[in-house]
Order: C-alpha cells, then sequence, then structure tokens
C-alpha cells in the first residue's frame, strides 16, 4: 500500500504539469509492472530481506526541474523560485489591452458620431446655400433710388493760396536798431510800431541842416543887396560890368546852396519821421529780419505783413475752357487738410495770355478767410460750375444697358428684376452721369452696377 500511495502522488505530480503528462503515464505503467513482477527479485528496489525503500523519487523518474532543485540542494543552494510573477503580468497585461481597446473603441464611436453629426451639418449648409444661391444677391453700393437732383457741368481748376495783401517793409533811414516789437507769427493792427530807430543821431542832422540852410539864407540876403548896388552903379557908370558879373554869380551860388541845405533839411525832417516803422493794415507778420541793436542801411528789409482775411488761389485752367470762364464765376473750393469741408469763392481775374508751353490758363480765385483757418502756400482745388439744371433725374452712365432696340435699366419690383425702357437727354458731370428724360420715376430701385447674370425675371435679395 505504501508504495501504490507513493506511485499514485509521484503520479498525481506529474499530471499537474503539462508538460510531463506522456511521461508520467508511461512511469506509473512501468512502475506498476515492475511491482507484479515481483518486489524481491534481483532487480526489485526492495531489498532481499524485506527493508524498506527509501521514500526519495528515482532520478530516473525525476522531471527536468526536479533533477534541477535536487541538483541546487546537494550544492547547498535554496530551491528555485516558481515565476509566478509572469503569470500575472501577463494577465494584467492582457487585461491592460481588454480595458485599453474598450477605451479606443469608445472613443473611436464618438468620433464616429461626430463626423457624422459634422457631414449632416455641412450637407445642410450646403443645401441651404443651394437654396439661396437660387436668389441673386445685391449688394447696397449695386443700386440707387431715382430722385430728383442737380446735375451740372464742372470745370476743375487747382492752384496754390496766397494772401490778397502782402506788404516787404524796409528801412528808409540809415540808423542803429533801438527796439522790435514783433515776432513771425504776430497778428498786427494798422498802426502799430513794430520797430524803432534811434532818433537822436537823426534829430541832430536836423538840426545841422536846419542851421546850415538858416546861415546861407543870410548870406544870401547879403549877395542880394550886393548884386542890386552893384547893379546900380554900373547903370550909373560908376562901376565896371565886369564887377557885376562876379556879383551875379555870387548870388547864384549862395541861392544853389541854399536850395541844397533846404533839401537836406526836408531829408532830415523825413529820416526823423521815419524812425519808426508801423504796420499799414491788420494782417500777420510773416516774416522777420531785423534785431534791436544792429545798425541798417536805407533799403534793408524789416518785415513783411501778409493780411490773411482774404486769399487768393492761383488756380490755371485749361485755355480750351477759356469761353466757359467769367469775372465773378463762383467756385467751390477744398483746401488740403480740411477733409470734405468746402470753401466759397469768385472768380476775381483772368490772365489774357496762357502760360507758355503748358497751354494752361491762370485763373485768380478769391476766398473769404474771416477766421484764419487758411494760410498761404495751401494746396487748394476748385470746382467751377459751367452749366446746370435743376430737378433732373440722372444716373451712372453704367446704369443704362443698351442693345439694338433701345436703351434699358434693370430696376428692381418686388423682389424681382425688372427690364425698364428709357429714353436719355445728355450727359452731366464730364460724362459720368446720364440725364434721364422718360421712362424713370423718384424712388424707382435700379440697379447701377453691370452685373450680366441679373436679367428680366432674376429673383433678387438686397443684404445689408
Amino acid at each position: 500500500m505504501r508504495w501504490r500511495s507513493i506511485l499514485a502522488r509521484s503520479g498525481r505530480k506529474t499530471r499537474t504539469r503539462q508538460s510531463g503528462w506522456h511521461n508520467s503515464r508511461i512511469f506509473t505503467f512501468s512502475w506498476r509492472k515492475w511491482l507484479r513482477i515481483g518486489a524481491t527479485g534481483k532487480n526489485s528496489p526492495i531489498g532481499a530481506k524485506g527493508t524498506k525503500m527509501s521514500d526519495q523519487k528515482p532520478d530516473w523518474a525525476m522531471s527536468k526541474r526536479e533533477v534541477e532543485d535536487k541538483a541546487r540542494a546537494e550544492a547547498g543552494l535554496a530551491p528555485r523560485k516558481r515565476r509566478g510573477w509572469l503569470w500575472a503580468l501577463g494577465i494584467v497585461l492582457l487585461l491592460a489591452a481588454g480595458g485599453g481597446w474598450f477605451v479606443l473603441s469608445g472613443q473611436f464611436g464618438a468620433m464616429q458620431i461626430a463626423r457624422a453629426e459634422a457631414t449632416a451639418q455641412a450637407e445642410e449648409e450646403a443645401a441651404a446655400r443651394a437654396a439661396r444661391a437660387k436668389v441673386m444677391q445685391i449688394a447696397p453700393y449695386e443700386v440707387t433710388r431715382v430722385e430728383k437732383a442737380l446735375l451740372r457741368e464742372e470745370l476743375k481748376v487747382t492752384g496754390t493760396l496766397t494772401p490778397a495783401r502782402k506788404v516787404h517793409l524796409s528801412a528808409e533811414v540809415s540808423a542803429r536798431v533801438i527796439e522790435v516789437s514783433a515776432r513771425a507769427g504776430d497778428r498786427v493792427r494798422k498802426g502799430d510800431v513794430l520797430v524803432q530807430f534811434d532818433v537822436d543821431a537823426l534829430e541832430t542832422q536836423l538840426r545841422q541842416a536846419r542851421s546850415n540852410a538858416k546861415a546861407t539864407e543870410v548870406q544870401l540876403a547879403l549877395a542880394q543887396s550886393e548884386f542890386d548896388r552893384t547893379q546900380n552903379l554900373v547903370e550909373r557908370g560908376l562901376a565896371a560890368p565886369a564887377t557885376l558879373d562876379r556879383s551875379r554869380s555870387s548870388l547864384d551860388q549862395l541861392t544853389a546852396a541854399l536850395a541844397a541845405q533846404k533839401t537836406m533839411v526836408v531829408s532830415a525832417e523825413r529820416a526823423l519821421a521815419n524812425a519808426t516803422v508801423s504796420a499799414p493794415f491788420d494782417g500777420v507778420v510773416s516774416e522777420r529780419r531785423v534785431d534791436a541793436g544792429g545798425f541798417v542801411g536805407a533799403g534793408s528789409p524789416l518785415f513783411t505783413i501778409v493780411d490773411l482775411a482774404s486769399l487768393e488761389v492761383d488756380a490755371t485752367a485749361p485755355v480750351a475752357k477759356a469761353p466757359l470762364l467769367s469775372i465773378g464765376q463762383k467756385v467751390e473750393v477744398r483746401v488740403e487738410g480740411f477733409g470734405e469741408r468746402r470753401f466759397e469763392g469768385a472768380i476775381e481775374r483772368i490772365s489774357p495770355v496762357a502760360i507758355a508751353g503748358t497751354r494752361m490758363l491762370p485763373v485768380f480765385v478769391s476766398i473769404s478767410n474771416e477766421d484764419g483757418a487758411l494760410r498761404g502756400g495751401m494746396f487748394a482745388s476748385g470746382t467751377i460750375t459751367t452749366e446746370a439744371r435743376e430737378g433732373a433725374i440722372g444716373l451712372p452712365v453704367g446704369a443704362v444697358r443698351n442693345t439694338g432696340d433701345g436703351s434699358h435699366v434693370i430696376v428692381i419690383v418686388d423682389g424681382k428684376a425688372e427690364r425698364r425702357d428709357v429714353e436719355l437727354a445728355r450727359e452731366w458731370f464730364a460724362g459720368r452721369v446720364v440725364e434721364i428724360a422718360s421712362g424713370l420715376e423718384p424712388g424707382d430701385l435700379v440697379l447701377t452696377e453691370p452685373l450680366p447674370e441679373v436679367t428680366p425675371g432674376t429673383p433678387v435679395e438686397l443684404t445689408e
């Protein structure tokens, strides 16, 4: 019984390993056959005297792992640990792979749903666009509402603003400058003192000139008396005629000297009066060329005064347009830097001769500048109305479609394009606008842009 239990245990152990199942069955069969042969034979593992056999399994009956464990035991080493963790790791990896597949499959499903929704939305938008494409979209700038207005024929002129009045003040005396009372940019009024010269030297010169003239007057009186006496003696035969000639010559010299000295007196008086330089009119100092303490000679430039209350546009116009221009003609002026602001002007002068080589005619346009906003040197452009018509209907030339059967326009009526035949009068604004004689009424909505795809009957929609 003992051997059978040992053999049974040995067989069960071998069956637990999948790799040794077949060999364990062979081993069990051979062992049992050996027991039937006899336990006391020569080759029997049981001794002849009936001694018990060791419980240890023979080497030829051991599995490969058991042989390795026995060798480690004989070498004094611990048994090799079973690597069960490899199985655990494999199980964990399998579980992780399964969970990842589950998560990824869920995300993939969500992506598929989102993609399907996006596709459906795109299809809806495409359908909406297709529906809208059937209606022609018209922008507000592509149509105009018909109304009666002023139609004009215009002439453009350009030029530069210059002050209507300008004066250059120069020194009329040679003297030292005592005081300068104005600077460039200052506003001055008529009579304001601008420069004061040293008057002491001028007064001395005046006194000297007057003294010399007075002395010469005394000498001239004596010479006149001597001449009269000599003439009386000559007439009586008491003096020679040559004496009278000498007396007359002296009298003439003194007379000329007195005249010159009187001129010097007048000049000295004028110099003293010009020792003070004043503003000739209300204006603005545009230039100053003198400083206090300096000595200036007669004719030296001092100041430039301009009147900004009235300006002129030194403009030019084609000489071929001269018959359309006249003095007093109104001009609408735009000045660079003032945006859309307009200034009213009028033609002040027209040159009788065109500028050589340019075929341009100088035209001077006056502009009121009471608020002083404008400055000389600014660039200006003017619009001169040469012809006008009130209460007329005009459209851009591009709005009219000319065909073999006449002219027509496209009007928008109840959301659809409609053809409207029109009769044309004439062109205005240098050919940019055409006057409609008949066919349209105020309030009609007309297509002004050349859109070939818009034909009579086309559904249209005005966009915001």
